[in-house]
C-alpha cells in the first residue's frame, strides 16, 4: 500500500481580526492545485488550514508544512514554524513579507519561496519527494532562500509566468467557500503609491484571459452557488479591452445577472464608458483607495497623475450608474499638517461617499515609506515586532503604534484619527441599510463583537 505524501499548507492570521478571517487564502490553494497539476501521478494529501495548528497536526500529521503571512503576521508565522521544527517537520515558508526581507526566515525553517511560488513549490515538492531538501539540491532551484552554514543563501529570481492562464484554478474544494467568495483576474498593478507593496511584490502586470476569468466565474456559481464575486486585483480595470471581452462572454453564456461583482477602481482611469461596462458586467459597488483629500498629500502617496478633482469625478460618475462607491482613506504622511488631514475629512463629507474606512500611514517591507521609517530609525529589518504594522489600529495598543508624522504628535494624530472613526461609524451605519453588499453585515458585526470581546480581555 503506497502511503500518500500529507501537505499541511498555514495561513497565518490573527483569527480574532474579523477582517483577516472574512475569506480563506487563495494563494495557498493555487499552491496545492499546481502541484496536483504537475505532480499528478504523485499521491500528495493536502489540508489548508489558518487555525488550531497544534491540533491539526497531531490528527493529520503532515509530512511537511507551508507557511504564508503578511507582514503584520509574520510573529505568529514564526512561532508556526517553530513548532513545525520542534515536531520534526520540514517548513518551507513564502508570502509577500518573507520575500521582501528573506532575511527573517526563522531558522526552523527549510526554504523560503521568494516572490510568485506555483512552480518554485513544484520544484521544492520534487525535491521533498526524492527525501533531498540539503543545501545541494536547494541550490538548484530558482527563487528560493535557505540558510546554510548561518548564511543566507539567494537563488538566482525565478521568471515569472508570462501567461497566467497556464496556471490552474485555485484547489477551492481545500477550502471554505461561502455565498460570497473572491478572485484573482491579474497580477500586479501598473501603478507605484509610495505605501504598497504589491506592485513591488509582483513586479510587472500580467492578466488571466477573459476566458479564463469567465471560467471561473461559471465554476463558482456552478460549484458552489456563490452570489457574489469580489474582484482582489490591485487594479481590476487597467486592461479595458479585456473588461469588454469578459462581459461579451457573461453575456454570451448567460451568466449576467446570476451573480453580483465588486472590484477596485482608480479615480484617475474612471469615466462614463468604464462605468457603463461595470454596470453592464453587473458590478454593483467598487472600492476606491481615495487616500486623501489634499492634493499635495494625494501627489506624495500615490503620485502625480492623481489629484482630488479626480476623486471627486469618480464617485460622481459611479453613482450615476447606480454603483456603490467605498473609498479608503490615509492620514500621517510624514509632513501631513492638520489642516491637509481635516482637508480630507471634508472631502468624506462633502462627497457621496457609500463606506469608507480610513487608516494611519503604515510602513510595510518593500515600500518607499519602509525605507524613510528604517532612516528615521522607526522600523528595523530582519527583527521586528512585526505585530506593529497593523493597520487596524484598534487592535495594538498605543505604544506600539507606528506615528511616521514630523509635524504632529502621537497624541495629535490619535485624536484625529479618532474623529475620523466616530464619523465612519456613523456614515456607515446609516449607508449599510441600503447597500449591496448588506447581505455580509450579519455574520460581520457577529465576528466584530467576538474580536471586540477578545480585545477586552487581551
Amino acid at each position: 500500500m503506497i502511503h500518500a505524501t500529507r501537505v499541511l499548507l498555514i495561513n497565518a492570521i490573527n483569527t480574532y481580526a474579523e477582517v483577516e478571517t472574512r475569506y480563506p487564502n487563495l494563494g495557498l490553494g493555487y499552491l496545492a492545485a499546481s502541484v496536483r497539476k504537475k505532480l499528478s501521478d504523485a499521491p500528495i494529501e493536502f489540508k489548508i488550514i489558518d487555525r488550531n495548528i497544534q491540533q491539526v497536526i497531531k490528527e493529520f500529521k503532515p509530512n511537511l508544512a507551508g507557511i504564508t503571512s503578511v507582514s503584520q503576521n509574520f510573529n505568529i508565522a514564526q512561532k508556526y514554524a517553530d513548532y513545525c521544527g520542534s515536531q520534526g517537520i520540514p517548513v518551507v515558508m513564502g508570502g509577500i513579507h518573507i520575500t521582501c526581507i528573506p532575511e527573517s526566515l526563522p531558522k526552523s525553517a527549510s526554504a523560503a519561496c521568494l516572490g510568485e511560488s506555483e512552480w518554485t513549490f513544484v520544484d521544492i515538492m520534487k525535491a521533498f519527494l526524492n527525501n533531498s531538501l540539503n543545501p545541494h539540491t536547494l541550490n538548484s532551484i530558482s527563487g528560493i532562500a535557505y540558510w546554510e552554514d548561518g548564511k543566507l543563501i539567494k537563488t538566482k529570481p525565478r521568471t515569472f509566468e508570462f501567461c497566467l492562464d497556464n496556471i490552474p484554478l485555485p484547489a477551492r474544494d481545500l477550502l471554505p467557500i461561502e455565498s460570497h467568495s473572491y478572485m484573482f483576474t491579474s497580477r500586479g498593478c501598473p501603478y507605484l503609491c509610495s505605501f504598497c507593496a504589491s506592485s513591488r511584490f509582483w513586479n510587472k502586470v500580467r492578466f488571466f484571459s477573459a476566458e479564463y476569468v469567465v471560467n471561473e466565474i461559471e465554476v463558482l456559481i456552478r460549484d458552489y452557488n456563490v452570489k457574489m464575486i469580489s474582484f482582489f486585483d490591485d487594479l481590476f480595470i487597467s486592461h479595458r479591452q479585456r473588461m469588454r471581452d469578459i462581459v461579451s462572454l457573461l453575456e454570451r453564456r448567460s451568466l449576467i445577472g446570476k451573480v453580483d461583482f465588486t472590484c477596485s477602481c482608480r479615480a484617475n482611469m474612471v469615466d462614463d464608458e468604464l462605468a457603463q461596462i461595470l454596470a453592464r458586467m453587473g458590478v454593483v459597488s467598487v472600492g476606491i483607495g481615495f487616500e486623501s483629500g489634499n492634493d499635495e498629500i494625494l501627489k506624495y502617496l500615490k503620485g502625480k497623475t492623481i489629484s482630488v478633482e479626480h476623486n471627486k469625478r469618480a464617485i460622481d460618475i459611479l453613482k450615476r450608474n447606480d454603483i456603490a462607491v467605498n473609498g479608503s482613506f490615509v492620514i500621517g504622511s510624514p509632513r501631513e499638517t492638520k489642516e491637509q488631514i481635516i482637508d480630507t475629512y471634508n472631502f468624506i463629507k462633502n462627497n457621496n461617499l457609500d463606506l469608507f474606512d480610513i487608516y494611519l500611514l503604515t510602513p510595510y517591507p518593500g515600500t518607499p515609506v519602509w525605507e524613510y521609517a528604517k532612516s528615521r530609525g522607526i522600523v528595523s529589518d530582519p527583527v521586528f515586532d512585526w505585530s506593529r504594522l497593523n493597520i487596524n489600529t484598534c487592535q495594538i495598543s498605543n505604544k506600539k503604534i507606528i506615528i511616521l508624522s514630523e509635524v504632529l504628535s502621537k497624541k495629535q494624530l490619535l485624536s484625529l484619527y479618532r474623529k475620523f472613526i466616530c464619523l465612519r461609524f456613523w456614515r456607515n451605519i446609516q449607508k449599510v441599510i441600503h447597500h449591496p453588499m448588506r447581505r455580509d453585515v450579519p455574520k460581520m458585526v457577529w465576528k466584530k463583537l467576538k474580536e471586540l470581546l477578545y480585545l477586552k480581555k487581551a
